[in-house]
């Protein structure tokens, strides 16, 4: 896989060419037609490769080694640094992850995991505690109680699981709510994907809006034991039915506020499944219907790989570290949300060929065995600079993999934890102060 990560690295390099070559462009990513104009110590290119990097050291040290790993004699200060950045617009991330995520597509081909022909897509939603400041209190709002008052805001995320991507990501306002984000998201996928969502998306307006795209969307939902209509299919004992889901007076209101005039007698036609669990039964709902191929069997473990989307937010928030900010702005915080998100995807990517070498290594071994996310990204890191100004770049790649293969962790199929809920307003395993970052 070495040739097909020189080609991804290649477009992403090509990509922060074209934009700091061509004016029109670069505008579209500034604040100001006449930023970059002027040579600076950070200019455009070092700029987002030092955000892309993740600063979450004490930001001194960070921009001292940042500029010993590109080789220059200079170095800039804090300030400076603060100043560049808000000449970039954070949306330039979302694009640079779109580019990535569209080479890996393009360049993988067949080696694209799918789960009969669909690219199995999860949805779901977290919650990332901010520094209480003012602008972010603002914007983002959150939650107080009788003590004090937490800035919290609200992300979204569509991922891969087969092929651990993430190919959507939002945050927005605590306010604004998972719900609303899954809905603005839905006009994003694609006929290929097939979304599974778990039972806080169990509604009517979900499943319409799926359905009523010019393709219909592929889906599953884990539905909520109290609504009526899977109450009594619980009760009846069979495993799965056609039934008709009849519109709630919110949900009449809630698709009216986007555009669509319907009835209590505007029904959608879906297919309920029960899935047997050691210690409950759950329901889902879905468009995939038996004689297309889609016995009951299969539901179990297809809804089960929903969970690969918690393991990404914990990877985000534990490895990542998604809650310690490089700034105390909302462009900041905006900023290292995407860079977060793309240095997530490059991370994924980049490990796919160690974990190929790892399996057909160690398959004599008891468990199965995995890369350790938490020392490879640790890795990547350091040689992330290297990776897109050394041209030299699949010696880098094969550094990188032979650090990868080292160090390894089992899988343990088949453990179960029960699930202990956390008071809500320390949820959130990191929280940053204004006055604190590490120095080493």
């Amino acid at each position: 896989m070495f040739d097909v990560n020189v080609k991804i690295i290649a477009d992403l390099k090509n990509f922060i060419t074209k934009v700091a070559g061509n004016r029109e462009i670069l505008t579209r990513f500034t604040t100001a037609h006449t930023d970059f104009c002027r040579t600076r110590k950070l200019p455009f290119e070092m700029l987002t490769l030092l955000i892309l990097k993740l600063c979450k050291k004490t930001l001194s040290l960070e921009i001292e080694k940042f500029f010993e790993d590109m080789g220059c004699s200079l170095n800039c200060s804090v300030s400076a640094f603060t100043q560049q950045r808000i000449k970039l617009m954070p949306v330039f991330f979302y694009f640079w992850n779109k580019v990535l995520q569209a080479s890996y597509y393009v360049h993988y081909g067949n080696a694209v995991k799918r789960w009969k022909g669909y690219r199995v897509i999860a949805a779901d939603g977290s919650s990332i505690s901010l520094v209480n400041t003012p602008a972010l209190a603002e914007y983002f709002g959150g939650q107080s109680n009788q003590l004090t008052s937490f800035v919290v805001a609200k992300t979204f995320y569509h991922y891969d699981v087969l092929n651990e991507l993430i190919v959507l990501a939002q945050i927005k306002p605590y306010r604004y709510g998972e719900l609303k984000m899954a809905y603005d998201a839905i006009d994003n996928t694609q006929n290929d994907m097939l979304m599974l969502y778990d039972r806080n998306f169990s509604h009517y307006k979900m499943v319409a809006l799926h359905l009523w795209q010019e393709e219909d969307r592929k889906f599953v939902i884990r539905a909520k034991e109290t609504q009526k209509l899977i109450s009594s299919f619980i009760k009846s004992g069979t495993a799965s039915c056609i039934t008709y889901m009849q519109p709630t007076a919110s949900a009449i209101e809630g698709l009216k506020k986007s555009g669509y005039i319907i009835t209590k007698n505007t029904l959608l036609k879906v297919r309920l499944v029960r899935v047997e669990l050691p210690q409950s039964i759950e329901v889902l709902i879905t468009n995939l219907w038996e004689e297309d191929g889609h016995p009951v069997e299969q539901f179990k473990d297809l809804y089960f790989m929903r969970w690969g989307v918690e393991t990404n937010i914990s990877v985000q928030k534990n490895i990542l570290q998604l809650e310690s900010f490089s700034g105390l702005t909302l462009h900041a915080v905006l900023q290292d949300f995407y860079a977060t998100v793309m240095m997530a995807n490059l991370h994924s990517i980049l490990i796919k060929d160690a974990q190929q070498t790892i399996e057909k290594t160690t398959h004599h071994r008891k468990h199965p065995m995995k890369v350790n996310k938490s020392k490879s990204f640790g890795k990547l890191k350091v040689n992330l600079v290297a990776l897109f100004i050394n041209n030299d770049v699949e010696m880098i790649l094969r550094k990188l993999h032979d650090h990868f293969v080292k160090d390894l962790i089992p899988i343990r199929k088949g453990r179960s934890f029960r699930r202990i809920r956390k008071n809500v307003q320390s949820r959130s395993k990191h929280k940053t102060y204004t006055n604190y970052k590490p120095s080493h």
